[in-house]
Parts: C-alpha cells; structure tokens; sequence
C-alpha cells in the first residue's frame, strides 16, 4: 500500500527483480482497500506506509494492530516517509516485522524482505534504529481498542461520545485511554492533546 503509484511501481520492481518474489503482487493506495485486498489474495508479505491520503497515523496503526489479530501469520514492513522519532517508535513496539524510511536505499527494502521473510526478529533499517534508540527506551505497544479510543478522541468526541459510538462502557473506555496515556507518556488531558497531535497527523494528497 502507497499513495503514490510511481514509488509502488519502484516497490514491485524491487520485489520481483531483486527478492525473487514470482507471485504476483497486488496494489492499493489507501489503508481502506487492505482488509479487501487481503481477503481476496491472502498474501505471505504486505509493504505498506502508515498512512494514505487523508488517513492518520493513528489509522495505520490500528489496522496493523488488527492485521496482528486477524493474520498472525502475514508479514508485515512498514515503509514509510515519516521520520519524526515518535512515529517510528511506536512502529518499533507494533506488530510490523520491519521497519524502514523511503529515502533509503533500495537495498535496505531487499534487506529487509529477505530478513522478514525468513523469520527474524523485528528488523529496523538502520536510519530508523538510529532515529529510536536516541529517545527512550520502547514503550509497550498499543492495543488495537487503546488506538480504536485515542482515534475517536482526537476526531473530537468526548469519552462519553466514544462508549456511546464504541458500544462499550465509559470506565472501559476511561481505562482503555488511560493505559494508552501511560505508555505514551502524557499524565494528563491536556499533555494528550498538546503533545499527541502527531499521532492523528494525516497522509499528504498523492498525485494520481
């Protein structure tokens, strides 16, 4: 998944040139065709960015959060353009098997493919290692209800409004906030609000 045709056509070239991958590989451009796309092909590997146009970050990571419950078996590699240390960090505790920035070279990708696709641990190419290991240590990861609940926050609605929409009880939701709030680590409403706009920063328009 890209928002940008030219950079998915550079990705399937590298794919089927340089990782030998003979299946054919599939593309969309938005987050929202994923679920579709995978129920029609069951891929062993999805690349993706975090975001599509006017998608958030937030989006991203809780439909990799969901992708985890719903395919354990599927390799997931973030490839992304966001390079903003927070961003990357919470790719770091996600379930994505590897992590990499566009702007590096196309050998990181082969890298990363063939790391991934033999079952290592989580691989971050080494801009993105250098970009986390200079903040703090990993935070635990977000859950997929933690990110459903910061989504709806940051669109506005109040956690009432939230376990109204959500069908969940108020002190679930109140919990389910809290817990992001500390892995994150905001103490307060207004340190979330502030400081956590990032998380619901949304994809650049793409040129079609």
């Amino acid at each position: 998944m890209d928002a940008c045709p030219v950079t998915a056509l550079g990705m399937k070239r590298v794919l089927t040139g340089s990782c030998g991958i003979t299946k054919s590989v599939n593309y969309v451009q938005r987050l929202a065709g994923i679920p579709a796309a995978i129920a029609r092909s069951l891929p062993a590997l999805l690349i993706m960015d975090i975001c599509g146009e006017k998608e958030s970050v937030l989006d991203g990571l809780r439909l990799l959060a969901h992708l985890q419950d719903s395919h354990p078996e599927m390799k997931i590699i973030i490839c992304t353009d966001f390079s903003d240390h927070r961003v990357l960090e919470l790719l770091a505790s996600s379930p994505a098997n590897g992590v990499l920035l566009k702007h590096e070279p196309e050998l990181a990708l082969v890298q990363c493919v063939f790391d991934v696709m033999a079952g290592g641990e989580q691989w971050l190419s080494p801009k993105a290692k250098r970009l986390v290991t200079t903040t703090a240590m990993k935070n635990p990861a977000l859950t997929a209800r933690e990110l459903e609940v910061l989504t709806c926050l940051f669109s506005g609605m109040s956690v009432s409004s939230v376990a109204q929409t959500l069908h969940r009880d108020i002190r679930t939701v109140s919990t389910h906030k809290r817990n992001a709030m500390m892995k994150l680590g905001f103490h307060n409403d207004s340190e979330l609000f502030a400081q956590g706009t990032w998380m619901a920063k949304i994809g650049p328009a793409a040129s079609h």
